[in-house]
């Protein structure tokens, strides 16, 4: 599908003229009877299947990208609006797909047609009616990869993750958003590693999974909470275009107010099995949770030095020039004693102040900055998992502490926001405690994760790679 894009002033302007909007805006939120949102193998097997393939076919055969009965219009809604990395991730989404859902109605006079979800838990592999090439199959667009164990995770399922939103601490959103949700996106690749994602039919059922498995965080209880609907969290509306709004609390619940449930709402209990039967698998072969501690060789890079960042930020160390290719690579940040001990007063709660600033910092950054990407690694199909290698403790022990991804989708986020690119990974300050008893160099893991295919040679250029004290008074 050739796709139609449009800036964000031209399709906000254009798209709020255009009739036929209001075909997708709710009369009233909340439904008194719930549909129940089905896993694709038993949706196709219903009479909805062939609407869905009949509204899936007219909206891509619609070239006006300002008109909500094309493919390119909620597209580009996601281009231009989509909260990532950032609150709302998980409610935003959850709109948009109960909006685009009316709209797939709409298009294919099915009242019934309701989103089916792709429970990649229980089968890893893409559904073979979206793999299929045969000719008029609206399913299919051209991937890299179509099984995505490798991006799975259980960590936003454990106990402790008992906090909801991006920005609390032990919080579940972006827990989720960082693994499973983006290494999806990356080891699927094509079109699904960037911000134009949602042109692939599949993000619609990756989509309708997160939100169903958010239902499932919910459900669990043990502690686990969600902001009150009272509070000052659910104030405000989300909004995918300037007519097309919707409260946030109507996105507090499924069944309360958008009147929808799923065939299915617990959690997975355990990841699928590796494709290769291997009672232990290679780093290749391994989801995320499985590759804990893994430390690549260390590679030479020239050392930044240390200075102001910013009004609000320190670097106590860097490496520069620093490329990822197809191999595992580790970055060494040397740091003084008297850094180390920065690190420790941090970990223990109190702040810090450094000789060369008068700030207080009270927060540790891992940062990557002036990020570049070739067009092969714009294809996706890999990412890289980043950790912190701390120095031995008194007996010895090195550890390495996960502290995110890296790779085409969360680069293509970042790039939506401005230029040049850069991303922040923010650390639990208890990680540093008893750091200035520490004796060794720090450093940044790249662990490369493939799927089935990956691109060879260099994807990702990162101008610095440093260690960042910050004066934000965020412990997650």
């Amino acid at each position: 599908m050739k796709h139609d894009l449009v800036g964000r002033r031209q399709f906000m302007q254009r798209s709020a003229m255009l009739l036929g909007a209001s075909a997708i805006l709710p009369k009233t939120f909340g439904q008194t009877t719930l549909m129940v949102r089905p896993e694709w193998q038993a949706f196709k097997t219903t009479p909805r299947y062939d609407s869905f393939l009949r509204a899936v076919k007219l909206m891509k055969a619609n070239s006006q990208a300002t008109d909500p009965r094309s493919w390119s219009y909620w597209t580009n809604i996601h281009l231009n609006r989509c909260p990532h990395s950032i609150p709302y991730f998980f409610a935003w989404h959850r709109g948009y797909l109960y909006y685009f859902e009316r709209q797939l109605r709409a298009v294919s006079g099915d009242p019934q047609l309701i989103l089916p979800y792709w429970d990649y838990y229980t089968n890893p592999t893409l559904p073979a009616e979206f793999t299929n090439p045969g000719t008029g199959n609206p399913l299919y667009v051209s991937r890299v990869n179509n099984n995505v164990r490798q991006a799975l995770s259980m960590a936003p399922f454990d106990s402790s993750l008992i906090n909801f939103p991006t920005n609390s601490n032990n919080a579940f959103e972006p827990s989720f958003e960082s693994a499973p949700h983006n290494l999806i996106h990356n080891i699927i690749g094509g079109v699904m590693a960037d911000m134009l994602s949602p042109t692939d039919p599949i993000f619609w059922l990756h989509h309708a999974n997160v939100d169903r498995l958010w239902v499932a965080w919910v459900s669990a209880g043990n502690g686990r909470k969600m902001p009150s609907l009272s509070s000052a969290y659910w104030s405000g509306s989300h909004i995918y275009t300037s007519s097309l709004t919707m409260p946030r609390s109507s996105t507090y619940s499924t069944r309360t107010k958008l009147g929808y449930r799923y065939q299915n709402e617990s959690f997975p209990t355990r990841l699928p099995l590796a494709r290769s039967a291997l009672s232990t698998p290679d780093l290749a072969e391994a989801a995320p949770s499985e590759r804990a501690g893994v430390q690549p060789p260390l590679g030479s890079f020239r050392i930044s030095p240390t200075r102001q960042t910013s009004d609000r930020t320190f670097a106590l160390s860097g490496a520069l020039d620093v490329g990822l290719d197809e191999r595992s690579i580790g970055v060494q940040l040397p740091v003084s004693s008297e850094s180390m001990h920065a690190l420790a007063q941090i970990g223990a709660g109190s702040g810090t102040t450094v000789p060369a600033s008068q700030q207080r910092y009270r927060s540790v950054h891992v940062v990557v900055d002036n990020v570049m990407i070739t067009e092969a690694g714009k294809r996706g199909g890999y990412y890289y998992r980043v950790d912190l290698n701390l120095p031995p403790d008194a007996s010895g022990r090195s550890q390495a502490i996960p502290i995110g991804t890296l790779g085409a989708f969360e680069i293509s986020g970042a790039a939506h926001h401005g230029s040049p690119v850069t991303l922040r990974y923010r650390m639990r300050r208890a990680v540093f405690a008893g750091m200035a008893k520490r004796i060794g160099l720090l450093s940044v893991s790249f662990v490369r994760v493939d799927g089935e295919q990956g691109p060879t040679g260099q994807v990702i250029g990162l101008g610095e790679v440093r260690l960042e004290l910050s004066t934000e008074d965020n412990d997650a």
